[in-house]
Parts: structure tokens; sequence; C-alpha cells
């Protein structure tokens, strides 16, 4: 058991090295990690925005896909979740989406044509312009006196795909990398 156990666990770290999802992380540098055997959800109150609670009103399908993730990724490491009060830390999670215009350094172009009797040439030089969505999903553990120990963040967008089980294979995939990084090595 502890064989496959361990097969798994590698196997999922390994996929999620090579997924290609950007993530980073940030941590107390000071804090014994091993310590924390079990964590419980950081209650509303003491969530700062944007809160999950929040995001779990707004979407809760989704919210729902990124909790039960957490919870497989660090029951995967050995941490267990528990009721409120009876674990060594909490974890929570973020996620805000933005639009964000992008521009591409300015190109040029040049370019002749003939139609019939006319001939004509072009010469452009504007930089292209779009815009698109952003996404940041963002897990967090705190110690039992709400002090941050340690973040994981990738920017990627939590978006339905075409199917549930799509959207909660993409939830997994974006959860499993950024929890590859804990505990801090």
């Amino acid at each position: 058991m502890k064989v496959l156990l361990s097969i798994a666990l590698w196997s999922s770290l390994f996929l999620a090295g090579c997924s290609g999802i950007p993530v980073n992380q940030d941590y107390d540098t000071s804090f014994n990690f091993s310590n924390i055997k079990s964590v419980e959800w950081l209650p509303a109150a003491n969530q700062t925005p944007p809160k999950a609670i929040t995001f779990e009103q707004q979407n809760p399908l989704i919210a729902k896909r990124i909790q039960t993730a957490i919870t497989e990724q660090l029951g995967q490491k050995g941490i267990a979740m528990r009721t409120a009060g009876l674990s060594d830390a909490y974890v929570t999670y973020h996620y805000s989406s933005k639009r964000v215009l992008q521009a591409d350094p300015v190109s040029t172009s040049f370019g002749f044509g003939v139609f019939g009797r006319h001939s004509g040439m072009m010469f452009r030089t504007s930089p292209d312009v779009y815009e698109y969505e952003e996404g940041r999903l963002v897990i967090d553990i705190l110690s039992k006196n709400n002090q941050l120990l340690w973040r994981g963040i990738s920017p990627s967008l939590l978006t339905e795909q075409a199917s549930p089980q799509e959207t909660t294979a993409k939830v997994k995939q974006i959860v499993a990398s950024i929890l590859a990084q804990y505990p801090p090595k």
C-alpha cells in the first residue's frame, strides 16, 4: 500500500512539474513546516479580499472543485483536513480575474500590390493591442494566529470547460501544480 501511495505521489509531482502551468511560492523561512500535520479551512471572518467565501457564493461549482482538489493534494502529502479548532494550521484560497490590455511592440510592414491598371504601396508602423482575461489562483497556509506561513500562486484562468469532467481536471491540474511546491524544500 505504501508503495502505491509513494508511486502516486511521485507521479503527481512529476506531472505537476511537467504541466507547463506557471507557479511560484513564498514562505516564512524560519517556520518548520514538518509541524503541520492537519489543517482546517480559514474562517470567513478571518479571510482577506478577495475572499474565498465570496468566490464560493458567486461560483459554487468551481469553488467546490478547488476545495476538493486542495483537500486531495494535502491528503496525498499526509496532511489531514480537520474541523474547527483541532488543526495545526489554516488553509484558504483566493481567486481573482481581471481584463488586461497587452501591446505588442511596434511592428512594421511594407508591401506592394497591383489590381488591374492600379498599383499601390503600403507601410504600417502601429503596435498591436489586444485584450485578454488573466486569472490568479492563490493558496495560503496560515498559522493558528493568522500569520501567513506559505503562499502558492498560479496566474491561471479558471473557466468552465466543455464538460464538468474537463473543468474538474483543469482545476486539479492547477491546484496540483501549486501544491507541488509545498512543503518548501
